[in-house]
């Protein structure tokens, strides 16, 4: 109510409404990026069981973030809190970077929930308790190296190890290095640096350093999986490329009557996929056809522009070549065409497509161009990477 929002405020609520456990959120910015940053902590204990953190770019998004975050937070309680006790103190700022205090606490609070989330610490919460013994010890520190500080630090507010950050300019970029320490002995556990253009490369930065720090011996098999998996989520999650799999069925209110497809897209670039499918058409209008049907392989490239509420519109050209026949009482007449398509259709909530074509090019039993009109509905299903 003061305007405090740090954790210890935070649990001395939760103790104060009788609750086991408190969570509490932040937004903040980084660079140019947008995040939501959420922390379970154990009121009675004072520990924090675990975070979790996403990129958003508009605020309406973070509403459809909450499911998978709660189930994570509630999943988290259960977990095991007898760890060994780490303090994630504040970062070193070298004034050269560019990197402002706002920044620092962010890049501090990833990697505190990267830390959290691997199950080796019990990460202690970055409070007044932590600000005030700092301030205790500013008159202290004169003398004292950044490594000293730290591990007096830890040692002020009872963590058994401490890991320390500190971000400098190194000729044309920066570089971030942390380490772990033992506050007793001082010695090293582990320690990594990460190099970085822009501030904005520091939410993946972090995760990276975290693998670095807890798992040096298995850190370069890790982070090559990760960045397979930043890839595809690149590639998937991106609201501006479509990247589908469906099925759907129409008519060309025509010849032919009937016409199902199998379609499928991919979106190597924003804003536009190229489309590649088949449709099977059945039924003609001539009442002295006794059979009919025509397989139509077709390839289309549409500009996509999606919407909020997983909704998109996209237009586009295209072709394809035609194989059929006609089959009359005295005859077999095939059927075999190039032809050109202008397309137009919605795709809704990633899953319904509506579609209508344009074709030119056909012939008709007469041998004759015609136009055709072709309007389908179906399934969609849109690829995604799942996960944060």
């Amino acid at each position: 109510m003061t305007g405090l929002t740090d954790s210890d405020t935070i649990a001395s609520l939760g103790r104060g409404l009788n609750a086991d456990y408190v969570i509490s959120g932040h937004i903040r910015r980084l660079g140019n990026s947008n995040l939501i940053i959420v922390t379970i902590i154990n009121v009675e204990t004072f520990e924090q069981l675990a975070d979790d953190y996403h990129v958003y770019s508009k605020i309406e998004e973070v509403r459809d973030l909450l499911p998978d975050i709660s189930r994570k937070l509630i999943t988290a309680i259960h977990k095991n809190t007898k760890l060994p006790k780490l303090a994630i103190v504040p970062f070193n700022i070298n004034a050269n970077t560019g990197a402002n205090v706002q920044d620092a606490e962010t890049l501090a609070q990833i990697l505190s929930v990267e830390v959290a989330n691997t199950g080796r610490y019990s990460v202690l919460p970055r409070t007044t308790t932590m600000q005030s013994a700092i301030r205790e010890l500013e008159y202290q520190m004169s003398g004292y190296t950044a490594d000293e500080g730290a591990k007096a630090l830890g040692r002020a507010i009872n963590a058994e190890y401490v890991l320390s950050a500190e971000v400098r300019r190194f000729g044309t970029y920066n570089m971030l290095t942390a380490q772990i320490l033992h506050v007793e002995d001082g010695h090293q556990l582990s320690g990594a640096s990460q190099d970085y253009l822009i501030i904005d490369d520091g939410i993946n930065l972090i995760k990276e350093l975290a693998i670095r720090l807890l798992d040096p011996d298995n850190a370069e098999i890790l982070i090559a999986a990760l960045n397979r998996q930043r890839t595809r989520a690149n590639i998937f999650n991106d609201p501006a490329r479509f990247w589908s799999l469906g099925i759907s069925a129409g008519s060309s209110f025509s010849t032919p009557w009937v016409i199902g497809s199998i379609h499928g897209t991919i979106a190597p670039f924003k804003y536009s996929f190229l489309e590649i499918g088949i449709d099977y058409g059945m039924v003609s209008k001539n009442i002295d056809t006794e059979k009919y049907y025509s397989i139509y392989p077709f390839i289309h490239y549409a500009l996509f522009i999606p919407f909020q509420k997983n909704i998109g519109w996209y237009t586009g050209i295209g072709g394809g070549y035609m194989l059929g026949e006609y089959t009359f009482p005295e005859e077999k007449i095939p059927l075999n065409i190039f032809a050109f398509d202008a397309i137009m259709g919605v795709n809704i909530w990633d899953m319904l497509n509506i579609s209508y074509t344009l074709r030119t090019g056909l012939k008709t039993i007469n041998n004759q161009i015609s136009l055709n009109n072709k309007v389908t509905i179906g399934y969609t299903y849109r690829f995604k990477q799942r996960g944060k």
